[in-house]
């Protein structure tokens, strides 16, 4: 099977990257919200609309419709630093593994934001 020229020559991370985010991204849209997050509120949003606004700004991340600015970052920074309290303060495995899942989500999110500018 032919190898693609143009991929041979990207370092290695840069093909990586946002192959890794869309996957993240469609199984983080997959597994969808735990019914135990009604209510629960994570960096000062309740989590179902912290979910929506975190999936709205990868989907736009991932169709190039936003350019991520330090004040996007700040707030991926944010919500990175409550999702893991949040995890480590989980009493049910639900919640613990939804913030796990999101946070691996942001987490990529500001890796490739990070790669793009570089």
């Amino acid at each position: 099977m032919p190898t693609d020229p143009i991929r041979r020559e990207l370092p290695n991370n840069a093909s990586r990257e946002p192959q890794q985010l869309s996957r993240l991204w469609r199984e983080h849209l997959e597994a969808g919200c735990p019914s135990q997050l009604a209510g629960v509120e994570i960096a000062g949003t309740e989590a179902r609309t912290l979910d929506a606004e975190i999936t709205a700004c990868v989907s736009a991340l991932l169709t190039r419709c936003i350019t991520m600015d330090g004040r996007i970052e700040r707030r991926l920074a944010e919500v990175s630093t409550a999702l893991s309290d949040k995890r480590d303060a989980a009493t049910d495995a639900p919640i613990a593994q939804y913030c796990e899942r999101l946070n691996k989500l942001v987490s990529a999110a500001l890796t490739q934001s990070k790669t793009g500018r570089s």
